[in-house]
């Protein structure tokens, strides 16, 4: 390289820029302070933020003066500037290297001090260029609980994601979730659990941030607390527990949320605690029970039933099954409801109320409940059971006249035509109506459930056997008693009409006779007269029966079995000994009871009747 005074002019130029122009921005910036006569000194830097002149505390900054000079008061111009909230100084302080960590008095951060004065640009620049998220704000709190209490949630955010310890407390010993949730909304407490806040903390006086949520109101935070760690099973400052709360003040929704995250169990019998809140009407906390696990038992069943109560039976029903044997115990008459709900929950219909006693199908036909009888059938019960009383389903429900019960046995599969057992049990002579019928179980064999069923006077039980093909040609086997001696015993005028293969109701025609007048009338079904004939009736010591009868038998040709007498054109009348028939009239009463009828006109009248007429003697 050449001496400089061997260049030319020109190139010694050049080198003099070049020199000039490689200088340090610190040395320009000293050369700029020196030609104003301006030391830089920390104490200038301090001057210089205070008289916000922002142009010279650049030039300061670039000629490196110490920038954490601290004034009297132990600020450092950073904490200066943010106090004066000039934005510019702050920037170049934090830029020029200013300790960005520096604690003031009282642990004063820059950072705390810009979220307490509310500088959030300034803040973040500081925690963007690494400051730490602690201090403590001029009143003496710590940073990041001070932001929830006076709600400065983005600074909040900033701390937390910058790094700040969530387990902090305030001042009064109070986490941050606590604090949120006194101070703030709901979503900002769930803003601050999403961003790490410690769930699991609690205040002074013991209590968790569930307890502090119910008590606002935001049960819905519950899940979200539970996942952060909260403990659900925390008593509150007056010894309660968040479930046992909701359970006592019948909180539905609150309970539910609470069992769902885990709460445990409320202490003490729950069997017990459920019996209480049914007998106090407390349906709600009955809900809340069972949701929680608890599960009725057989007397609250039965009491529930007892009761009537379909409402909470249907629901205790639904946590556990029915009881043995309730189902037997409630199938008598005005308990159809409580039967058919327990039916629908699965009761079996063919159970015992006990090994010795009868099964619900039977309980309800000893107890004469018709509907729930053929509805125990159509849910499975066997048809061929013995009740209580002794006797099958079938005689049982026929005595009764069930027609709908002997309906769905007969479809079942009952014999329609079996005997009642010999001797019949006498608890069964309750249910048969007539006097005539108990004697004849006492006396006489193979009776029949329709010989039972004509009895009970039940057009339809009787009609239902017929058609299921129950025999009608039947009788007893020591005294001959056929069905329709039944009936006619009762003067059942529909009932013989049923049996002799009529309509019960629905006549087409009918016989008076007059015994004064000594004359007998035809009558069509709209009441018109047909026929009329002189009659004899029966003379002094033999009168003839007044009352209403049916035709039951016909005989062109009879001979009595009484008189040895021939009786041409015979019409017996209810199964007596007496009816219409050919014979002498003379003009006054003249028979043994029967009711002569001219020659002639005993014809007419035969072939104009049929078995089933009604016939009226009046006196």
């Amino acid at each position: 390289m050449r001496p400089l005074a061997l260049l030319p002019t020109s190139a010694l130029a050049g080198m003099v820029f070049v020199l000039v122009s490689c200088s340090s921005p610190e040395r320009a910036a000293l050369k700029t302070l020196q030609e104003r006569g301006i030391e830089p000194s920390g104490a200038r830097l301090l001057s210089t933020v205070e008289e916000g002149e922002n142009e010279l505390l650049k030039l300061l900054l670039q000629a490196g003066t110490f920038p954490d000079q601290r004034n009297e008061e132990g600020l450092t111009p950073l904490h200066l500037a943010i106090l004066k909230g000039d934005v510019n100084a702050a920037w170049l302080l934090i830029d020029g290297g200013a300790d960005r960590n520096a604690a003031g008095p009282g642990e004063v951060t820059p950072l705390s001090l810009a979220v307490a004065s509310g500088e959030t640009a300034i803040a973040d620049r500081l925690l963007n260029a690494g400051a730490r998220p602690e201090g403590r704000t001029p009143d003496g709190e710590l940073v990041l609980p001070w932001a929830i209490r006076h709600g400065r949630w983005v600074a909040v955010r900033r701390l937390l994601q910058g790094g700040a310890d969530p387990h902090q407390k305030g001042a009064d010993g109070s986490p941050l979730l606590h604090l949120a949730i006194e101070n703030a909304t709901r979503d900002h407490v769930l803003q601050l659990i999403q961003l790490g806040a410690d769930c699991g903390a609690v205040n002074g006086e013991g209590e968790s941030a569930v307890v502090l949520a119910i008590r606002r109101g935001w049960t819905d935070l519950i899940p979200a607390l539970a996942i952060g760690g909260a403990d659900l099973n925390l008593a509150d400052r007056e010894g309660m527990t968040p479930l046992v709360r909701a359970y006592r003040e019948g909180q539905m929704e609150k309970f539910r949320q609470l069992r769902a995250c885990g709460a445990r169990p409320v202490p003490g019998d729950q069997v017990a605690r459920l019996t209480q809140a049914y007998q106090e009407g407390d349906g709600e906390r009955c809900r809340m029970l069972l949701s929680f696990g608890v599960r009725p038992s057989p007397s609250l069943i039965r009491l529930t039933a007892r009761h009537e109560d379909i409402d909470m039976l249907h629901l205790f029903l639904g946590y556990t099954e029915v009881p043995a044997g309730m189902l037997a115990e409630n199938c008598v008459p005005g308990k159809e409801p409580i039967s058919s709900l327990l039916l629908a929950h699965g009761a079996r219909p063919n159970e015992a109320r006990t090994p010795f006693k009868g099964t619900a199908l039977t309980r309800a036909l000893d107890s004469g409940s018709r509907r729930l009888a053929t509805q125990l059938l159509q849910w499975g019960a066997l048809p061929e059971q013995n009740s209580e009383l002794g006797v099958s389903s079938l005689h049982l429900a026929a005595a009764q006249g069930h027609a709908d019960t002997v309906r769905a046995l007969a479809s079942a599969g009952c014999d329609l035509n079996a005997p009642l057992p010999t001797p019949v049990p006498t608890g069964f002579f309750s249910q048969v109506r007539g006097s005539h019928l108990r004697w004849l179980l006492r006396k006489d064999r193979r009776i029949t459930p329709l010989m039972l069923a004509v009895d009970s006077g039940s057009i339809p039980t009787v009609k239902a056997l017929l058609d299921a093909g129950a025999k009608t040609q039947v009788w007893t086997r020591t005294h001959h008693v056929w069905p329709i001696n039944l009936a006619a015993g009762h003067g059942d005028i529909p009932m013989m009409r049923l049996l002799l293969g009529k309509d019960p109701y629905r006549e087409e025609r009918r016989v008076r006779v007059d015994l004064s007048d000594q004359k007998l009338w035809v009558y069509d079904g709209m009441g018109s007269e047909i026929f009329s004939t002189s009659v004899s009736t029966g003379r002094s010591g033999y009168r003839t029966r007044q009352g209403t009868f049916a035709i039951t038998h016909r005989y062109r040709d009879w001979t009595s079995t009484i008189y040895h007498s021939s009786m041409p054109y015979f019409q017996r009348l209810s199964c007596s000994d007496f009816g219409f028939h050919q014979g002498h009239v003379p003009g006054y009463p003249a028979s043994h009871g029967c009711i002569r009828v001219p020659a002639g006109k005993a014809t007419q009248l035969f072939g104009i009747t049929e078995v089933g007429d009604r016939v009226e003697i009046v006196p």
